[in-house]
């Protein structure tokens, strides 16, 4: 058996017993065995996967190729996970996981579209300027049925996006369908460069973002346009949050310290650890009017900062109900370069909501199409400014 093989199927029996005692907080292929909580119960784990593994390999008529075998066994540990307290888990092939690396730096080689699951359907939400998406003509609502003729429903939303996703220069055909139409797409992939935001300037001395993501950077992104619209006499902001699917922890709590001054912004609860809250990191535009726009695609890191700004009264947040993800994920490696994805803790806003399935409402419900939603978030952000300054005057 090869090296990795073994240690995969050590981290298997490992993995198991973690998740039977419900405890938190390891890591996985460090090298360092003498983290691996092992008993005798637990060597018998290692030593029944290994005496299965070992007898499909020696006995069966056709036998599977060996690296093939460990990550079944690990995906079907997964799908148990799945299916029993965590919705969230993933496995990662080593092109899966190197894709999720790319995500998080913000450049990667794909297609360039935003995308959401939503009930049985992998939805566009939108499509990136200057990328291949748009020049095909793919568009918001887009309903992506096939990738390369393999039907997205036998899909999880992350094996559909590493299909989608590929080396620059390769093709890849979609099946979608469109307002009850089916079509066919085919794509060339190419680099994108993905934003953590875009701005602009609205009337009336009003600025938005549209925070797409939290990769790396997002936070100081963030703080660097607000400070750059004051500059320029700003005097309130549309913080559009809506159709972001989040990212880093750390970047959502970079930024909503950007507009909270002082108190909580969230807090972490992992089994078997100390609460950890997460308090606001000063240096904030504390006085600069605030609205945040949400809707179902909000979710993860962006609810995290849509429940600090309402929670700490220091937005009004507007829209539809965000998804409703109270929970935290670690990525860990293993020893292929193959990688799991695990739920290890919740999440609560800062007056301790947990906003897992039910999500954040808010405060004023605008369920109409999201350039409504705009319009509104504008108009209430006017009354605001209008307000503070008569208040200030």
């Amino acid at each position: 058996m090869e090296r990795w093989q073994k240690v995969a199927i050590v981290v298997l029996a490992v993995v198991t017993v973690v998740f039977a005692s419900f405890s938190v907080g390891f890591t996985l292929g460090s090298g360092d065995e003498s983290v691996l909580p092992f008993s005798s119960s637990n060597e018998g784990d290692v030593e029944l996967i290994e005496d299965a593994y070992e007898k499909i390999l020696s006995t069966a008529a056709e036998p599977p190729d060996r690296d093939a075998l460990v990550r079944g066994a690990i995906k079907g540990m997964v799908e148990v996970l799945k299916d029993s307290n965590d919705p969230y888990a993933f496995f990662y092939t080593p092109q899966g996981f190197r894709s999720f690396q790319e995500l998080t730096t913000g450049k990667f080689s794909g297609i360039g579209v935003w995308l959401k699951q939503k009930g049985d359907d992998l939805e566009v939400v939108s499509v990136l300027p200057s990328t291949p998406a748009l020049r095909a003509g793919l568009r918001r609502g887009d309903v992506i049925r096939e990738i390369d003729g393999a039907p997205v429903q036998d899909m999880t939303s992350d094996d559909a996006v590493a299909r989608i996703k590929g080396p620059e220069g390769s093709e890849v055909t979609l099946g979608i369908e469109r307002g009850g139409e089916p079509l066919e797409i085919t794509l060339t992939r190419a680099e994108i460069d993905l934003p953590n935001l875009i701005s602009r300037s609205l009337q009336q001395d009003l600025g938005l973002i549209r925070l797409f993501g939290f990769a790396r950077g997002a936070g100081e992104q963030v703080r660097a346009e607000v400070r750059n619209m004051v500059t320029k006499g700003v005097k309130g902001i549309v913080l559009d949050l809506r159709d972001n699917g989040g990212g880093l922890f750390s970047e959502a709590v970079d930024v909503a310290s950007t507009f909270i001054e002082d108190g909580e912004i969230v807090t972490y609860k992992a089994r078997g650890e100390n609460d950890v809250t997460y308090d606001a990191e000063g240096d904030a535009f504390e006085d600069l009017p605030l609205v945040v726009l949400v809707n179902e695609g909000t979710a993860s890191a962006s609810e995290i900062v849509a429940g600090a700004l309402q929670d700490q009264e220091r937005a009004m947040v507007i829209g539809t109900t965000t998804y409703g993800k109270g929970s935290v994920q670690q990525v860990y490696p293993l020893a292929d370069s193959s990688a799991l994805k695990l739920t290890i803790a919740r999440y609560f806003t800062p007056e301790g909501t947990d906003i897992s399935g039910s999500g954040i409402k808010p405060d004023v419900v605008v369920d109409s199409d999201p350039a409504s939603q705009r319009e509104r978030a504008i108009e209430i952000l006017q009354g605001i400014v209008i307000s503070t300054s008569g208040a200030q005057g």
